[in-house]
């Protein structure tokens, strides 16, 4: 036979006792006070013993209930320890992992992550690098930052925003050279390998319109445009880079713009995220935050 109490009478017996009346009980647990009367006379007969004694509206502990309650309050403050702890463990896996180029996660993606922080709404996020292609499904990943291809078609996939490249260096290499290209020796042109991931590869002489030509085995070779910009940034030369990723820098005065007209990327940064995501407020959080360039 078992021996055990019923939950929901230990419930309202706990409530009612710890709230002084069974109206402040019912309101706590969402009932009605007959309800709450109803399941403490039920825990009564299992028990049978008298646990209040009723006063029209009023009621106090019995010996009985005197002897009862501060148990089964600890025992309850035991639950709700249990079921918080649950909860945060549950809420720690909604976690959301967001997987990006280097030069991206290195650049424009941390301030947008701080604006994210700040909001009311915070999102807790996993940052990971990926260079393309990635398998989101393996790879555990929920949303991917990327830059003009078709690797993710099977995805959702939003436009974040277009950029163009901009010539950038530092303020003493600019003004040694007049802020004008055509100063520049070509051992001081950055050039960067952009990968396969991306899906077009501009260089200096794209860029330059076929106006100069400039030896790419002269100058320095870095692998992302966050490696570029940070070359240029401490005077080693001249980079080409998205306006995006160098906006700080610019902003802070740690680079300055060469003469050149800009060149407008022929793609744009999107985010791939699976379909079931789409209503999710959360992405739609992390995909509005994204695109307040």
């Amino acid at each position: 036979m078992d021996k055990s109490a019923p939950l929901n009478a230990l419930r309202a017996f706990e409530a009612a006792a710890r709230t002084g009346s069974f109206t402040n009980a019912a309101r706590e647990l969402g009932v009605s006070s007959a309800a709450v009367s109803q399941q403490v006379k039920l825990l009564e007969d299992f028990w049978q013993e008298m646990l209040f004694i009723r006063q029209g509206n009023r009621i106090s502990l019995t010996e009985a209930g005197q002897t009862a309650y501060p148990q089964l309050a600890h025992a309850m403050s035991e639950l709700g320890a249990l079921s918080a702890k649950m909860l945060r463990k549950q809420q720690r896996k909604k976690r959301l992992t967001l997987s990006s180029p280097q030069s991206v996660a290195e650049t424009w993606l941390a301030p947008k992550i701080a604006a994210l922080a700040d909001d009311d709404a915070h999102v807790p996020l996993s940052i990971r690098v990926d260079e393309d292609p990635i398998d989101l499904v393996l790879n555990k990943v929920d949303l991917r930052i990327f830059y003009g291809h078709d690797l993710y078609g099977e995805y959702q996939v939003e436009e974040l925003f277009a950029d163009r490249l901009i010539a950038v260096a530092s303020p003493g290499f600019a003004a040694r050279h007049g802020n004008k290209l055509g100063a520049v020796e070509d051992n001081s042109f950055i050039h960067t390998d952009w990968g396969r991931g991306f899906a077009s590869s501009p260089d200096w002489e794209t860029a330059l319109l076929g106006h100069r030509r400039v030896d790419r085995s002269s100058g320095p070779l870095v692998q992302s445009s966050s490696a570029a910009l940070n070359f240029a940034k401490h005077g080693l030369g001249v980079a080409l880079v998205p306006n995006m990723m160098a906006a700080d820098e610019l902003s802070a005065g740690r680079i300055t713009t060469m003469e050149f007209e800009p060149l407008e990327l022929t793609h744009s940064y999107m985010l791939a995220y699976p379909k079931r995501l789409r209503s999710n407020p959360e992405v739609r959080l992390i995909l509005e935050t994204l695109r307040n360039v």
